[in-house]
């Protein structure tokens, strides 16, 4: 056994680590089974009448955009289908059981409320985007912090200690100081406890290496968007719990959602649907989840907080200069010298106030005494170039030890170069101007290195934008039959490996040849762009409208057995048929569908191909049947295949 699952066997041994409690943990095991089903699922979920509630209350709001309320948990269930159902069970399983604690220092409330929030922006993201599955991107969201949970639940007073520490001194890592206290992380945490769960392998290594620098090579080819995206719904997170620095977060949260294919223009709307979700989650699972800042405000406000930054950051002769120095004549002296040389300064007197003041706003060069009570000037070099913030500081300390091993100590402390004491005006000037052309050529060269980041930024999300055009219908903009071949290879290894059902429904436009044919084909492109939102307007998250070509489109369902496709595709039919295409030219007002359905639990469906043929032979009969209805193949079964 390694030393990390022997660190976490000892926290497992104490009873004390977060686990979803009752029917969560038995939703858990039926979903390791081979054999696992909805209506197992739906039997589990009806023993607990408040998670039942909450299915059926999230089935009718308007996040599943249904027609008619569901009455029954297996309504619900086949209209949200199974994965978003096991994903709330799980979510409010883990939240009811773990809302409290003993962790002084720890908030438990806020943990739940950024938890939730990050989860909805990820799995928003991932639907949005097509990275990954929806229903993985949210557990994942839900997830990337348990670790901290695990260690403030079962070390409550070891780990508000550390996070006092961190609370404390910023320039301290969170991470260091759980190993040096319990000789594991909160990501390690994290990633065992999904493994010990028994989710499937992708999660741990997402888990481990979330908030930190993606590694070169993972494991599962999936990690690497997993991590991009929650990478960006953490930043999205942070402004939506944080409405106090939200203006100073944006940039980030703007950048992330850039860099992760969201166009500039919908970078607004992307965080305002994720706000409006986030709320209406909340308010399902009895988590805060405030949302009262809209993008627009925050984007009025980021404008407002970096206007005057902009302007310090300007390249210029005079520096901003940081002097410290305990001995209060000398730090007076060399604060007058430096103004009148037009140099911006401030000052502190000793090293730990000097820390904090160049972490929260970092100076071009730091002047430093070495001898001084507490923190040293030697300490403070360490310190400095351990963070961001303070690598590229010119560092210049000021002392009386003379001694050539000393001089070099302070270099290899961190600092550029040393003036010895008492200071000599000329000298200190003379040692001062080496330091500004080393910060005129950082400056420049950090100018460089933004545009060239902002070409491959644009580079890459031109690369995205294109990747995302081979993958999308220009007319109606739902994705393409291309698109619709490698999402149903994807969600057919799903559904083998998980033994779940996978539905398909095949639809096509009713005498759309006598439409082009009477109105001309620009009416008849309204009327397919029409169809397709009325198509839209009725799916669950879950499910996924495709343009397969001509007037024919092709809707896939994961996780969803044949009678709630077949009840999907009713829906979608009734839809249609009450849709008024909104064209002056078109008078006869409205079209009717033709759908086939399929399910790979049926007997004979045993490919793809014969999956996506046993509905086109479903549409092929409706149409036999007189149109505006919904059928399946002749020949084909509503028997289930045997295990």
């Amino acid at each position: 056994m390694n030393p990390l699952s022997e660190q976490f066997e000892e926290l497992k041994s104490s009873g004390k680590l977060p686990s979803p409690s009752g029917v969560g943990l038995r939703i858990l095991v039926l979903t390791r089974s081979e054999e696992c089903s909805l209506d197992e699922v739906v039997k589990t979920i009806q023993a607990d009448p408040a998670l039942s509630g909450r299915i059926l209350k999230l089935a009718n709001s308007a996040l599943s955009g249904g027609v008619k309320p569901a009455t029954t948990v297996r309504e619900a269930g086949v209209r949200l289908g199974l994965r978003t159902v096991c994903s709330v069970a799980l979510g409010f399983s883990l939240i009811s059981g773990n809302r409290t604690g003993r962790c002084a220092a720890f908030d438990y409330e806020a943990y739940w409320s950024w938890s939730l929030a990050n989860a909805v922006a990820a799995e928003r993201l991932s639907r949005e985007l097509r990275l990954g599955s929806s229903g993985e991107a949210f557990t994942l969201g839900l997830l990337a912090r348990i670790g901290r949970l695990a260690l403030a639940s079962v070390h409550a007073s070891d780990y508000a200690r550390v996070l006092t520490r961190v609370a404390a001194d910023r320039s301290l890592g969170l991470a260091q100081l759980e190993h040096e206290a319990f000789c594991i992380n909160h990501r390690e945490v994290a990633a065992s406890i999904a493994e010990d769960w028994g989710l499937p392998p992708v999660f741990s290594e997402v888990v481990q290496y979330h908030g930190v620098r993606i590694p070169e090579t993972l494991d599962w080819p999936a990690s690497k968007d997993y991590l991009r995206l929650l990478e960006a719904s953490a930043r999205v997170a942070d402004v939506l719990v944080g409405n106090a620095e939200a203006g100073e977060r944006w940039p980030g949260v703007r950048e992330a959602l850039v860099e992760l294919g969201v166009s500039s223009e919908d970078v607004q709307r992307c965080y305002d649907g994720i706000g409006d979700s986030w709320k209406e989650w909340g308010q399902i699972l009895r988590v805060p989840a405030d949302f009262m800042l809209r993008a627009s405000e925050i984007e009025a406000r980021s404008c407002s907080i970096l206007a005057p930054a902009k302007a310090i950051q300007e390249p210029t002769v005079a520096l901003q200069v940081l002097v410290v120095d305990d001995e209060p004549t000398s730090l007076r002296l060399l604060q007058a010298l430096l103004e009148r040389k037009g140099h911006q300064v401030t000052t502190a007197c000793n090293g730990q106030d000097a820390l904090a003041m160049a972490l929260e706003n970092p100076p071009q060069m730091v002047i430093t005494d070495w001898m001084m009570p507490g923190m040293d000037g030697i300490e403070l070099c360490r310190r400095l170039r351990s963070t961001e913030a303070g690598r590229d500081l010119y560092i210049l300390i000021c002392t009386g030890q003379n001694e050539e091993e000393r001089i070099v100590e302070a270099l290899e402390a961190g600092a550029d170069d040393h003036v010895a004491k008492p200071v000599n005006p000329k000298l200190l000037m003379a040692r001062i101007r080496p330091g500004i052309r080393v910060i005129q050529l950082q400056e420049r060269l950090l100018g460089e290195a933004n545009e060239k980041r902002l070409i491959n930024a644009r580079l890459a999300i031109e690369k995205r934008k294109f990747r995302v055009a081979s993958l999308t219908d220009a007319l109606t903009e739902l994705p393409n039959r291309r698109y619709a071949m490698k999402r149903l290879e994807n969600e057919w290894a799903t559904s083998e490996r998980a033994k779940l059902p996978l539905s398909v429904i095949l639809l096509d436009i009713d005498h759309f040849k006598r439409v082009n044919d009477t109105y001309g084909h620009d009416v008849g492109d309204q009327v397919l762009v029409s169809t397709a939102r009325a198509v839209n307007r009725v799916l669950r998250t879950s499910d996924t409208c495709t343009r397969m070509g001509g007037e024919e489109f092709l809707v896939i369902c994961p996780g969803t057995p044949l009678d709630g496709a077949l009840q999907l595709a009713d829906r979608i039919r009734i839809a249609v048929e009450g849709n008024r295409v909104q064209a002056p030219a078109f008078t006869q007002g409205k079209v009717t569908i033709s759908l086939g359905v399929s399910c790979s639990s049926s007997v004979g469906i045993d490919s793809i191909d014969a999956l996506v043929k046993a509905a086109d032979e479903g549409v092929y009969q409706a149409k036999r049947l007189g149109r505006n209805c919904v059928a399946l193949a002749p020949n084909g079964s509503t028997e289930r295949k045997s295990a």
